[in-house]
C-alpha cells in the first residue's frame, strides 16, 4: 500500500522502527534475517526519484501530508516520477535542496512540488557502506538511461 506522506511509503501498522535503522538497513537485514543468502543481496542506486504534490506547501519535511503524486514531468510524462535530469532541472529552477541526516538522502522542494531521490552524496555513502560495513553482494544502478544525460555539474 502506499501513502500520501513523502517519504512513507508503508502504513503505520507496517512501518518498522524508525529510530532504530534507516529503511535500506531494515530492508536488507529483513531478508537477511530472514534466510535470503547475503551474496544475493545487492543495493539499488536508482537515478530517480519520486514526487508528491504537498497539501501544505510550508510544511515540506518527510511524512507530510500531500495530496498525491508530483507533477509529470517534461521528459517522462508520469505523474509521481522524475528522472534525475528532471530532477536537476527542478533544482536548476529554483527548488531548495534539504539533507535529510537520518536517511541520508536529499528531497527538494518549490511551491507545493516535492521530489525525494538520490544524489552523488548519497551514493557515497551507499558505497561507503556496502564497502567498509555490509556484506552485502554488490550495487545495481537502475536505470542509467534515467540519469546519465545531465549530471549536477550541467546545472548550477
Amino acid at each position: 500500500m502506499s501513502s500520501n506522506l513523502p517519504g512513507q511509503n508503508l502504513q503505520p501498522s507496517y512501518r518498522p522502527s524508525l529510530n532504530a535503522l534507516p529503511l535500506q538497513d531494515y530492508a536488507m537485514n529483513y531478508w537477511k534475517n530472514n534466510g535470503t543468502q547475503t551474496e544475493k543481496l545487492i543495493v539499488g542506486f536508482p537515478t530517480y526519484g519520486h514526487t508528491f504534490t504537498l497539501s501544505n506547501p510550508s510544511q515540506h519535511g518527510i511524512g507530510v501530508p500531500a495530496s498525491g503524486p508530483g507533477p509529470a514531468g517534461t521528459y517522462t510524462r508520469e505523474a509521481g516520477f522524475l528522472t534525475y535530469y528532471e530532477i536537476c532541472l527542478f533544482l536548476k529552477d529554483g527548488a531548495i535542496e534539504v539533507w535529510d541526516d537520518y536517511g541520508k538522502v536529499p528531497y527538494a522542494y518549490k511551491g507545493s512540488d516535492w521530489v525525494g531521490y538520490d544524489n552523488p552524496k548519497s551514493f557515497q555513502i551507499k558505497v561507503e557502506k556496502i564497502t567498509l560495513e555490509a556484506p552485502w553482494s554488490g550495487q545495481l544502478i537502475w536505470m542509467t538511461s534515467l540519469g546519465l544525460s545531465v549530471t549536477r555539474e550541467d546545472t548550477p
